[in-house]
This record gives structure tokens, sequence and C-alpha cells, in this order.
């Protein structure tokens, strides 16, 4: 049982599955992106390709950088990340790592990434880096109150903190993304602005602060990054099939498996869409739809919900 346990944890569903499979979703978009723009597109090891290449790399720490958080922020960033997807349901409705209350731990997970990059921008002394921070810290504030309560509003409709319970919730009674549409609507604005994703990919303008909180970045601790952006891919994608499309649930474990993984697949088709389709916002502009329609309509959700179960 605990070799069994050690192989989940790092193999499946653990840190080697999360990796190639964010990495599958990075190659997804882009290949969505050429093919829009008229172009062929990355083969599908690219993403893999840049990785290796970047651990390969002499990593080259800025003078005035402050190196703890400098080295940490990417660090803590994975390690979250990679946490987070111990805790999603894959094969079947019970998560690897599950408990009671799990669901407020996965948030929490979640959150930490974005404050991640908060520390590796400041951390890093530039002028762009500090920008992005910036950035990234008001973008922070307003698609976390969005994003909470459209999952608020599944925990109330469901009556458990359980991501267990959720899930086996949907295969009786239902998809959530048909129970709460609202709420589904709103967890894709805010997820959309906590993926840095256009239109709200404002941190990481390259043609206003270069790479932003990572502009300073090279080598190892760049390619850190780069798996943590095939790991942030995975997990909200994970997320959106888990809370509002965890449905159904069979006997069989491998065909849950590979089920999960297309629904996963089509969130980040839904995410790549979006970010190709739009034009980047400008931080003030980020604020009307994250809190003026993402934020209202899962509040109109969740007190919708609450009227029906007469609290």
């Amino acid at each position: 049982a605990q070799l069994l346990l050690i192989i989940g944890l790092l193999v499946y569903p653990g840190f080697v599955f999360s990796i190639l499979y964010g990495g599958i979703l990075i190659w997804i978009y882009r290949k969505i992106r050429a093919r829009m723009q008229g172009r062929r597109g990355p083969p599908w090891y690219q993403t893999y390709a840049d990785i290796i290449k970047l651990l390969s790399k002499e990593t080259i720490i800025p003078r005035n950088a402050w190196r703890p958080g400098f080295i940490g922020a990417p660090i803590i960033s994975i390690v979250s990340l990679a946490t987070a997807m111990l805790l999603i349901p894959i094969w079947s409705s019970k998560p690897l790592l599950g408990f009671v209350g799990d669901t407020i731990v996965l948030l929490y997970l979640l959150t930490i990434p974005t404050f991640a990059v908060i520390l590796a921008g400041i951390s890093s002394n530039s002028p762009y880096g500090i920008i992005g921070a910036s950035r990234e810290a008001s973008l922070l504030i307003w698609y976390e109150l969005p994003f909470w309560f459209s999952i608020a509003t599944i925990l109330i409709l469901t009556g458990t903190l359980s991501v267990e319970k959720i899930v086996s919730t949907q295969a009786a009674l239902g998809p959530n993304i048909v129970r709460a549409p609202l709420a589904f609507i709103a967890f894709i604005i805010a997820a959309q602005a906590k993926l840095a994703k256009r239109p709200f990919d404002i941190p990481h303008a390259e043609t206003e602060i270069v790479a932003g909180p990572y502009t300073e970045y090279s080598g190892v601790l760049r390619g850190f990054f780069e798996i943590n952006e095939a790991l942030k891919w995975l997990t909200i994608s994970s997320v959106a099939a888990t809370f509002f499309l965890g449905w159904p649930i069979t006997s069989n474990l491998v065909f849950n498996a590979l089920l999960f993984m297309v629904k996963v697949a089509l969130f980040a088709i839904i995410f790549a869409v979006i970010d190709i389709i739009n034009p980047r916002f400008r931080i003030e502009q980020a604020y009307w739809p994250l809190w003026e329609v993402a934020l209202i309509i899962a509040l109109i959700d969740l007190v919708r919900i609450l009227a029906g179960i007469g609290v």
C-alpha cells in the first residue's frame, strides 16, 4: 500500500503525469493559436524540449536580487500546484489524498502560485519585474473573489466541502455545469485571469514589460517557471472538470481516467480559444469583466441556490 502511494505521488497521478499532461495542454494551446493564425504550429514534444533546454542552461541570478525569494518562488509554485493535483480525483470519485474539507485546501494551494509570481517579480529587483508583480497583485484582488464565489456556489449546491462528494453528487444528480450555469461562466472568466491569459495577460505583457516578473529569470529557474505554467494549465482545467463536469463515474477506472483527460483537454481548449480571440486589457479594464460580470453572476447563482434550499 505504501509503495502504491509513493508511485501515485511521484508518477500517476502525481508529479510526472502532471508535467507530461500539462505539457500536452500547452501544446494544444500553441497548436490552436498557430492554426487560427494560418501557421503549422509546434510538434507535440516542443514544450518538453523547451523545458529541457532551459534546465540545461546556466542560471544567472541578478546581483541586486533577493536570493531566497528569487530562487524559492518557482519552487514554491511547483510544489503547491503538484500537491493540488493530488486532491483531484482522476480515475474514480476519490482523490489520492482526499479528506474532509479538502476543497478549502485545494483553493489555498491554487492561490499560492500567484503569490509566488509576485514574490519572483519583487525579489528580482528589476523595474519590469516589479511592475509585473504589481499588476499581478492588482489582478489577484479582482479575480480571486469571483473564483471563490463560483466554487462556494458548488459547495452549497452539493452540501459538502469534500471533493469526493462533489464528484459523487454529480454522478447521481448530473453535472454542476447544468445546475449552476452562471457560476460556471463566472469560474471560466476568473480562471482565465488566474491563468494570466488574454484578455488578462496584463502582468506578462511582452510589448510593455518584456516578461514581467520572469524578466530576470534564466536557466534552471526559468525552466521551473515553464514547468509551473504546464502545471497551472493542468490544475485549473482539472478543477473545472471536477467541480462542473464531474460526471459520469463508471466502474471502469481506465475509462474514467481517459474521460477525465478528455474533459481537462476540453477546458484547456476553451481557455486557449478565449486567449486567442481577445486582445489584452489594460489593467484598469480588467475590473469590469471580473467584478461587474463574473462576481455578480456568481452571486446571483449563489443567492438562487440558497433560496432554493431554503437558507
